[in-house]
């Protein structure tokens, strides 16, 4: 696939779908229940994967939801395509890269090499704060307009720390092995 911030998207997207599916999540809405993945985001990636001819639909079951399946080329797309996603390097986009470090976990059974990707994503984070430091000119700026840009300023720089400590924090928490059947811990934060 293509370098491009889109098509990567599109195929971490597409890989993780098709991992959901071997693992008995088959239907936009299991995609939705099971992961939390929004029906804007898997319908398409489910359309480009019947397309490519990586998965089946069966015919449509109750309530219209239609299965998919696995082809062989999906199998071993799925079992190989991780790998590039993993040389490339974190994306710079948090959800992209969980799904890349859960796909080197869960498919290519490497808890290690899922843990190194989770750290580079972390310190690719905290290095895209740099840029993002530097003030334009102010000089011709009204007070509301330079309080607006530095809030949001310290606020983008308050999410990339804490999606920094969470990828850290994730790494961290990585199964030892993972056999697709054990569910992750639950979260400790109260609502």
């Amino acid at each position: 696939m293509s370098a491009t911030h889109d098509k990567r998207h599109r195929s971490d997207l597409d890989l993780f779908v098709l991992a959901l599916i071997e693992s008995g999540v088959s239907t936009p809405y299991g995609l939705r229940t099971a992961a939390g993945l929004s029906p804007g985001a898997t319908i398409p990636a489910l359309r480009r994967l019947l397309e490519a001819g990586l998965v089946l639909a069966k015919e449509p079951g109750l309530r219209g939801r239609t299965d998919h399946m696995l082809t062989a080329h999906g199998r071993r797309y799925l079992e190989s395509g991780w790998r590039a996603l993993i040389e490339e390097g974190p994306s710079g986009d948090f959800d992209a890269d969980l799904r890349v470090a859960l796909l080197a976990l869960c498919v290519g059974g490497n808890r290690r090499l899922a843990a190194d990707f989770l750290r580079k994503s972390a310190v690719q984070k905290l290095e895209s704060i740099i840029p993002a430091e530097k003030p334009d000119d102010p000089i011709s700026a009204p007070p509301l307009g330079l309080w607006y840009r530095r809030l949001r300023s310290a606020s983008a720089k308050a999410l990339i720390k804490g999606e920094s400590s969470a990828a850290l924090a994730m790494a961290k928490a990585l199964p030892r092995s993972f056999s697709g059947k054990q569910p992750p811990p639950r979260s400790r934060a109260k609502p």
